[in-house]
C-alpha cells in the first residue's frame, strides 16, 4: 500500500476524540500496573510501551484514515461517423451555407470534414467510415455498418449517421435499438436530403414478355411517376429499331402515379430491340430515369387449340369459326352427343386422345358444358388434362353452360384446377329478363386480357357499352390464389359480387374461368372485333409460356421470364422422345453462361409427379443475356436459349428521405435525429458526452488488507513476547 502521506485525510469528529483517549488512558494504567508489578523490571516497560504503541494504531485507525487520488483516463472515448454513399445519395436536393445546390454526399463530405467536427478529436478519437452494401452501390444495407462497429470497436461512445434514411437491404435499423442500449451507445442521425422528391417524371416499371408470336400483339405494362406538384403531360414512345411505332398522350396528376399498356403488332418474325420513353419536360430533375430498354424475340408458330363440347351452343360456334379464321391457331373439336355419337368430319376428333403425346401437343383445351359420365369425359380424361395444365405448361379455359354438367368436375382431378367455388343450389345457373354487364375489378381494369379496345377508341366505360348476357353459372366465391376480373353487374353473394371472370395459375400452367356464354353477342354490329380479340388474347396468354423456348423435342419453362439480378431463375424442362412421348428415363445436363463469360453447370432432376419433366434452378448474378445450353444424353440432343437478366433499380435518385426507421433508432438509444439544415445542434450533446472526467478513488487504511495484517502481527509478536516474559 502507498504510505504517502499527502492528500490524507482523518475522521476528526468529537466521539473518536474521546473513544481514542479513552483507549490510550486505560492502555496506560494497566501497562504502568504491570510494570509495577514486575519490580519495574526494565524489559517489562519496554514490552508495555510496545503495547500502548500497538494501541495508538488501532485508535489511528479509528480515525478512518484515507487517502483521495485523481485517476487520468488511459484511453480516448471514440466518436464513429458513419456516411452513406449509395446512389440515391448522388440526388442534387442539398442546399449548402453557402446557398449552393449539393449533392447528399458531397454535404455528408462536408460536414465530417467540418471544423465543428475536427474540434471533437481533442476530447475523442472521431472514426470516419462509408458504406452501402455488400452489392456495392446499388443498394443501402444500414443496419450492418452498426453492427460492425459495435463488435469492432470497444470504446464507442456515440455514432453519427448521415443518411437518407433509404435502407432496401438486410435487417432494418430498428431492430438495432436493443444492441445499442445494451452497449451505452447512443445513435444520432442527420437526414441528408430533401423531405420531398425532386420534381421528375420516372419510367418506374416496366413489364414486357421475352417474346411472342407472329401476329400476335406485344402487350408492354408501364408505371409512370409524377412528382411534380401539378398534373403534367408528355408522350410515352415506343421505339422499335430507334424508330418511332408508337406515340401514346399522357396525363398525369401531381404527386401520383399511372399505369396501363401499350401494344405493338410485329410486322414480322426475328429480333428486335424496343424502348419505350418519356418525351422529357421542362423542369424535370433527371432525365436517364425516362426512358427503359428490352429485347424481344418473334416467333412462327401455331398454338395448337382443343375444344371439347357437349351440343354447338352459339359461343362454341362463334369461338370455333373465330379461332379457325386465326392464322396463329389451329383448332380441333371434340363434340360429343350424349344421345348420339360424337361429332365427325374436318377439324374434329371422334374421341378424347388416348395416348398423352396425343394431348400434349395441345396448348390450350376450353372445357365446355362438359361433365363426367353420359358418355362424355372420364376421371382419367381429368388426370391427363390435369398433368397438361399443370406440368407441361398448358393452359385450360371453363365455360360452363346451363346444362349444369362442369359441377360434376368438382369431384374430378380438375376440381383443383377450377378457380372458383360453383353454388350447388343453382345447378344450371341462373337467367335475367334484362341483360347484364361485366363489372371490372381494379385488377381487371389493368390487365391486358380485359383490354378490347383498338387503337383510337373511347375508353369510357367501354364494358359497359358492350351488349350484355342474360345466362351466368351461380359462383359462391373465387378460389384463394385465383385473380378476380370481372363480376356480375346484378348478383351478389355473402363474400360480395358474384366472380364472372377470373384466372389463376397453377404450377406451370394456367386456367380461365368465364361464367357466362354469351360473349359472342359482343359481335352485335361489330361482327368479330371485340368477340375475336378476347379470345385471341386468351389463347396467346394461356400458350405463352409452352413457346418460350423450344428445339428437338426440348421445350424450356424460364420462371421469371424477366429476372434482375439476385432472382433465383426456375427451368422447367419438357423433353419428349423422338415418338412424341414424354422421356421416362432422361438424362439433362445444364450450362449456364452469364454475361460475365462465366460458366455454371447445373443438374436437372426428374418431376416425380409426370414424365418428361425435369426440373433445376440458378441465380441470376450478372445484368446481361445469359446463355442456357441443355444436353440430354440419352438421345444425344441439346437446345440452347437465351435469357435477359436485368439490374435492380434499388437507389433512386431524386427520392424523398425516409425518416421512419433512423428517427426510430435514435429515440430508442437516447440520441437526436435532426435534418441536415440543423446538423450543428448534435455537436453540444457530443462535447458532452466526451469531456474527459476525472475519476477519484478513495484509499482507506482501515479497508487495507495490508494494514489488517501488519496490527495482527503486531499482536502476535506483543502476546509471544508477553508468554516469554512469564506475563501470561
Amino acid at each position: 500500500m502507498n504510505l504517502n502521506f499527502e492528500n490524507w485525510y482523518f475522521d476528526t469528529q468529537p466521539s473518536n476524540w474521546l473513544i481514542s483517549g479513552l483507549c490510550l488512558v486505560l492502555c496506560l494504567f494497566f501497562s504502568f500496573g504491570t510494570w509495577k508489578k514486575t519490580g519495574e523490571k526494565t524489559i517489562v516497560g519496554f514490552w508495555e510501551t510496545f503495547r500502548i504503541m500497538i494501541v495508538a494504531l488501532f485508535c489511528l485507525t479509528l480515525f478512518d484514515p484515507h487517502r483521495i487520488e485523481t485517476i487520468q483516463s488511459e484511453w480516448k472515448p471514440e466518436l464513429l461517423f458513419l456516411v452513406d454513399e449509395s446512389k440515391s445519395m448522388e440526388s442534387l436536393d442539398v442546399k449548402s451555407e453557402q446557398n449552393k445546390l449539393q449533392s447528399r454526399l458531397e454535404f455528408a463530405r462536408h460536414i465530417i470534414a467540418h471544423p465543428e467536427v475536427s474540434k471533437l478529436e481533442l476530447n475523442a478519437t472521431v472514426i470516419r467510415k462509408f458504406f452501402s452494401s455488400e452489392k456495392g452501390k446499388s443498394q443501402t444495407n444500414i443496419s450492418a455498418p452498426i453492427k460492425d462497429s459495435i463488435n469492432e470497436l470497444k470504446n464507442l461512445k456515440a455514432m453519427v449517421i448521415l443518411s437518407d434514411g433509404d435502407e432496401n437491404s438486410g435487417l432494418s435499423v430498428k431492430n438495432l435499438g436493443a444492441d445499442l442500449r445494451n452497449s451505452s451507445i447512443p445513435a444520432f442521425s442527420i437526414f441528408t436530403g430533401s423531405e420531398q422528391a425532386l420534381p421528375d417524371l420516372e419510367l418506374e416499371k416496366v413489364w414486357a414478355p421475352s417474346f411472342t408470336l407472329k401476329d400476335e400483339n406485344l402487350i408492354v405494362g408501364w408505371r409512370i411517376k409524377n412528382s411534380f406538384l401539378e398534373t403534367k403531360s408528355s408522350n410515352l414512345i415506343l421505339k422499335v429499331k430507334d424508330e418511332i411505332v408508337k406515340r401514346l398522350p399522357l396525363e398525369i396528376e401531381g404527386l401520383s402515379e399511372k399505369s396501363g399498356n401499350i401494344s405493338w403488332l410485329s410486322p414480322s418474325v426475328g429480333n428486335f430491340k424496343l424502348e419505350l420513353q418519356i418525351e422529357e419536360i421542362e423542369g424535370e430533375a433527371y432525365s436517364h430515369n425516362n426512358m427503359a430498354r428490352f429485347d424481344l424475340v418473334v416467333k412462327e408458330e401455331i398454338l395448337k387449340v382443343l375444344l371439347i363440347e357437349s351440343y354447338p351452343r352459339w359461343e362454341y360456334r362463334f369461338l370455333k369459326n373465330a379461332l379457325r379464321r386465326d392464322p396463329g391457331v389451329e383448332v380441333k373439336s371434340l363434340l360429343f352427343h350424349p344421345e348420339i355419337s360424337n361429332a365427325n368430319g374436318n377439324d374434329y376428333i371422334n374421341q378424347f386422345p388416348r395416348e398423352k403425346k396425343d394431348l400434349i401437343q395441345y396448348d390450350v383445351v376450353v372445357v365446355g358444358d362438359v361433365g363426367i359420365g353420359n358418355q362424355e369425359i372420364t376421371e382419367e380424361n381429368c388426370l391427363d388434362l390435369s398433368d397438361l395444365i399443370m406440368n407441361h405448361a398448358g393452359g385450360i379455359v371453363f365455360l360452363p353452360g346451363r346444362r349444369g354438367n362442369q359441377i360434376s368436375l368438382e369431384q374430378s382431378p380438375l376440381s383443383k384446377l377450377v378457380p372458383i367455388i360453383y353454388d350447388n343450389e343453382y345447378p344450371r345457373g341462373l337467367g335475367t329478363s334484362n341483360p347484364a354487364q361485366f363489372e371490372l375489378t381494379n385488377r381487371g381494369k389493368k390487365h391486358w386480357l380485359t383490354r378490347l379496345r383498338g387503337s383510337g377508341e373511347p375508353d369510357r366505360n367501354f364494358w359497359n357499352m358492350l351488349p350484355g348476357f342474360h345466362w351466368s353459372a351461380v359462383v359462391k366465391e373465387s378460389k384463394p390464389g385465383s385473380e378476380v376480373l370481372a363480376t356480375h353487374s346484378n348478383f351478389s353473394s355473402k363474400w360480395g359480387k358474384m366472380p364472372l371472370l377470373v384466372i389463376r395459375h397453377f404450377a406451370a400452367g394456367k386456367a380461365l374461368f368465364l361464367g357466362t356464354d354469351s360473349a359472342w353477342r359482343w359481335r352485335k354490329g361489330v361482327e368479330d372485333r371485340y368477340h375475336y380479340r378476347f379470345w385471341s388474347q386468351v389463347i396467346r396468354w394461356m400458350g405463352h409460356g409452352r413457346n418460350q423456348a423450344s428445339e428437338n423435342g426440348i421445350r424450356l419453362l424460364m420462371d421469371p421470364e424477366k429476372p434482375e439480378v439476385g432472382d433465383q431463375v426456375f427451368l422447367r424442362s419438357i423433353v419428349l422422345d423422338r415418338a412424341g412421348f414424354p422421356l421416362e428415363k432422361g438424362n439433362l445436363l445444364g450450362s449456364i453462361t452469364h454475361s460475365d463469360g462465366s460458366n455454371q453447370k447445373v443438374t436437372f432432376s426428374s418431376d416425380l409427379e409426370s414424365d418428361g419433366i425435369f426440373l433445376s434452378s440458378f441465380v441470376a448474378r450478372e445484368p446481361g443475356e445469359v446463355s442456357i445450353q441443355i444436353n440430354e444424353l440419352t438421345e444425344n440432343r441439346q437446345m440452347e436459349a437465351i435469357l435477359s437478366v436485368s439490374n435492380k433499380t434499388l437507389e433512386k435518385k431524386g427520392k424523398p428521405i425516409v425518416m421512419n426507421g433512423l428517427s426510430s433508432l435514435a429515440q430508442s438509444t437516447d440520441g437526436k435525429a435532426v435534418h441536415y439544415s440543423e446538423w450543428k445542434k448534435i455537436i453540444p450533446q457530443l462535447q458532452t458526452m466526451i469531456e474527459p472526467r476525472e475519476n477519484t478513488r478513495i484509499l482507506r487504511l482501515r479497508a487495507s488488507l495490508g494494514w489488517g495484517i501488519f496490527l495482527f502481527v503486531l499482536l502476535a509478536v506483543y502476546w509471544t513476547g508477553r508468554k516469554f516474559l512469564g506475563l501470561v
